[in-house]
């Protein structure tokens, strides 16, 4: 585990607030990320060498290559037989839904979580019921998820936010009791574990993102894992090539839907083989997530208006980013927005997470989406009844409304302890002026 230094004895907090024209406490920038290392661009300029020999090496329509090659590791890793590289985690997830549900069908799903986890739902057809999320590991709560099941119930969507696991066990036997299909979006969460381990192995599918800013970044790409051959299929019906399919489905009336009636969700070759070799640091990188990530607490315990989520330990997460929780009986005057307002002038990487729980946002509200003519909801019989209001999910409401706080990720690649203490001295320099703080414009921060 790799070795960070303890917090600063005896921080300098008495300087001018940056945000009324003194010096900023953090000078150090955040380490960037994504960072290819040499192996991973040679790993991408070998690729495109053999690009003559195989065409494997250069689209992945048939499968083959660094896309087949990817899918093998991610199989060793969670110990699963299937998987599907996509173009990004979004398609791996609008797979997913696609094979879970019918236009008109409910999944249950967290109105706290970027939004395109939802957005898969409705471009399968689906109608998103929302459950509330635990105020500590600000996943689903599972009996807020029990009482939304109805027999129209066809799915589960966990979202392992931020890298924190969802409860598994509870949600997976949900699912097993009512014969759900319990789908989890890990786009977050490469590496994370549940009771040691890996999440994306527990449902009937698990849905990984390879984009940018996670915790393996190559561009656009994702993965689709299951264990069953049959959702295999189904999966890839919905989104591969008939070239990859036509040697790939055994089923003999799957084999009677092989078309080009499909989305172009295979993964980007150069993305695939950059991908699969930074798979070879991921163990590496992700131990500077946790222990950077620990530091980053401990230099905040004890520090006026924040406190650290408590998760049990049956949880561990490769964090994506840090969430914690806003204490306004502490800052008495100080209102979030300032809070951070404060803090993001000072250079700390900090803002309000999701502003808006989904469910109370224009689409939900209206019931009106791309789509037209109220679908999803049209195809549901009772999709009029159905309503979104404000406090059916009070926990995850009152998160984005008052007391949600998240630290933006980009502590993944090295020790970062100068930085970590510069973000504390931030900390204590901001809650020992709390009167100067209370003058700053309340308007919410963007």
């Amino acid at each position: 585990m790799p070795a960070v230094s303890p917090p600063p004895a005896a921080p300098a907090i008495h300087a001018r607030l940056a945000a009324l024209g003194g010096p900023k406490a953090v000078t150090i920038q955040r380490p960037p990320w994504p960072w290819p290392n040499e192996a991973e661009i040679q790993a991408v300029l070998a690729t495109l060498r053999k690009a003559p020999e195989d065409i494997a090496n250069l689209c992945s329509a048939r499968g083959g290559g660094p896309g087949e090659a990817l899918e093998a590791r991610m199989k060793r890793d969670l110990g699963v037989p299937y998987a599907i590289a996509t173009c990004g985690g979004g398609p791996a997830l609008h797979i997913a839904c696609m094979c879970a549900l019918e236009a008109g069908d409910e999944a249950i799903v967290s109105p706290y979580t970027w939004g395109q986890t939802v957005s898969c739902i409705l471009q399968a057809g689906g109608v998103p019921v929302f459950a509330d999320i635990d105020p500590e590991t600000l996943t689903l709560d599972p009996d807020a998820v029990a009482a939304r099941i109805t027999p129209r119930t066809k799915a589960i969507v966990a979202v392992h936010l931020g890298g924190i696991p969802a409860e598994m066990d509870r949600l997976a036997a949900l699912a097993e009791k009512h014969g759900l299909c319990l789908i989890e979006d890990c786009a977050q969460a490469q590496g994370s574990r549940y009771r040691g381990r890996s999440v994306g192995s527990f449902g009937h599918f698990g849905c990984f993102s390879f984009g940018s800013t996670k915790n393996i970044a190559a561009g656009d790409a994702g993965m689709l894992v299951t264990r069953d051959r049959g959702l295999y299929e189904r999966a890839l019906l919905t989104g591969m090539h008939p070239n990859r399919t036509t040697h790939e489905i055994e089923d003999p009336e799957r084999r009677r839907w092989i078309d080009s009636l499909i989305y172009t969700y295979r993964v980007n070759v150069m993305s695939a083989a950059l991908a699969l070799a930074q798979f070879d640091r991921l163990e590496e990188l992700n131990a500077w997530r946790r222990a950077n990530a620990r530091a980053l607490v401990e230099r905040l315990r004890g520090v006026p208006g924040i406190r650290a989520l408590r998760l049990p330990e049956r949880l561990d997460p490769a964090w994506h980013s840090v969430h914690f929780v806003f204490v306004p009986e502490e800052v008495p005057g100080v209102t979030r927005s300032q809070y951070v307002q404060a803090l993001s002038a000072e250079g700390v990487p900090i803002f309000t997470g999701y502003d808006s729980a989904i469910h109370l946002r224009p689409a939900f509200q209206e019931k009106r989406t791309h789509f037209g003519r109220g679908f999803p909801w049209s195809a549901h019989p009772r999709g009029g009844e159905i309503v979104y209001r404000a406090g059916d999910c009070p926990v995850a409401e009152r998160r984005c409304g008052e007391t949600g706080l998240t630290m933006l990720g980009g502590w993944s690649c090295r020790d970062i302890a100068p930085l970590l203490d510069q973000i504390g001295v931030a900390f204590r320099k901001v809650a020992a002026q709390l009167d100067q703080v209370a003058r700053l414009d309340p308007a919410p921060a963007v």
